[in-house]
């Protein structure tokens, strides 16, 4: 455990503990799926003022590109989920319903300017409207996702040359506006300028202790599920384990998860180790209805719309005898 919390290769690892290559393997492969458990048990009914969420692409053998789908709760730094594989709007929406899941309220939202990310966002949180229609002839338009007015998101734009180097950055508020994003992101307290610094932070750490997903490595792996793995288990050891320079109170180090308050000291490696994994199936379960209810869009089953706040499936059936009509524009 101490070699994978600084990042030692899988051959030094069995070097060091003196065990065969094979073995260093098998306890990876065991330690991320009691990491994913564990996750999914410990990591829910959170208060996170903001997320910030980003993808990172990394290079697999033969040339591959994989992309790291993070949620990152800001000023805890603590990691709500990971999600890996391609870069379309279904990745982006599913690691946003993922979030929300495991937070009581809908925070604030940060993300860089990929376009995707708008979308998957009204898919995730937006309800429907209808516009009104302009006179008593013609078709009626047709409806729309619109954003919750209590939803503030902005993204930051990077701009870069043909070498690929960022030259130039810009800030957009994408709901909220400027004036009624930029108050609760003052007073929430999370800075008075929207940037993407945590998350940048993360992957430098991410690549930093991870050969397979540095910029430009010697060693490309040829395998998916043990890199997955790895990531899994450095964010459960960055979530637990390792203390955190910017959460120091005074001398004493803290965790992100002492810092969001999921517990009330800092674990050891040892203590990791130890702790007992036992997947509760009934919260799996409701866990699992939101995550799905969110991934429905309010356009597509739901055509009168919906509310956030109802966590319980229900029939079409039921949805359609307790519709409403949609909100009409002014």
């Amino acid at each position: 455990m101490p070699c994978q919390r600084w990042g030692v290769c899988e051959a030094g690892t069995a070097a060091i503990c003196a065990v065969a290559l094979t073995t260093v393997y098998r306890f990876q492969g065991v330690a991320a799926q009691r990491a994913v458990t564990h996750h999914q048990q410990s990591v829910q009914n959170l208060e996170v003022q903001g997320v910030q969420w980003y993808e990172a692409h990394t290079k697999l053998r033969p040339p591959q590109v994989e992309w790291v789908h993070t949620a990152l709760a800001m000023g805890s730094w603590f990691l709500l989920w990971v999600d890996f594989g391609p870069r379309p709007q279904e990745t982006a929406a599913a690691l946003i319903a993922q979030g929300i899941a495991r937070t009581r309220a809908l925070p604030l939202f940060l993300t860089a300017g990929w376009k995707a990310s708008t979308a998957a966002l009204l898919q995730v949180v937006g309800g429907g409207s209808r516009r009104r229609r302009r006179g008593t002839v013609g078709r009626k338009p047709p409806p729309r996702l619109i954003a919750p007015k209590p939803l503030g998101y902005a993204q930051v734009v990077k701009g870069r040359n043909p070498a690929g180097q960022v030259v130039e950055g810009s800030r957009r508020v994408g709901f909220g506006g400027p004036r009624r994003f930029g108050k609760p992101l003052r007073l929430r307290p999370r800075g008075t300028t929207s940037q993407t610094a945590c998350m940048e932070r993360w992957y430098g750490t991410l690549r930093g202790l991870g050969a397979p997903r540095r910029r430009r490595p010697r060693g490309l792996s040829w395998s998916r599920r043990r890199p997955r793995g790895k990531v899994w288990l450095l964010v459960r050891l960055s979530n637990f384990v390792r203390p955190h320079k910017s959460l120091r109170q005074g001398r004493t180090p803290r965790t992100p998860a002492l810092a969001i308050g999921l517990t009330d000291h800092g674990w050891s490696s040892r203590a990791y180790l130890w702790l007992p994994g036992h997947p509760e199936p009934v919260l799996t379960q409701q866990r699992a209805e939101r995550s799905a209810r969110l991934l429905t869009p309010a356009l597509q089953d739901h055509p009168f719309g919906r509310t956030q706040a109802q966590t319980q499936t229900k029939t079409r059936a039921e949805h359609e005898k307790e519709a409403a009509p949609l909100p009409k524009a002014a």
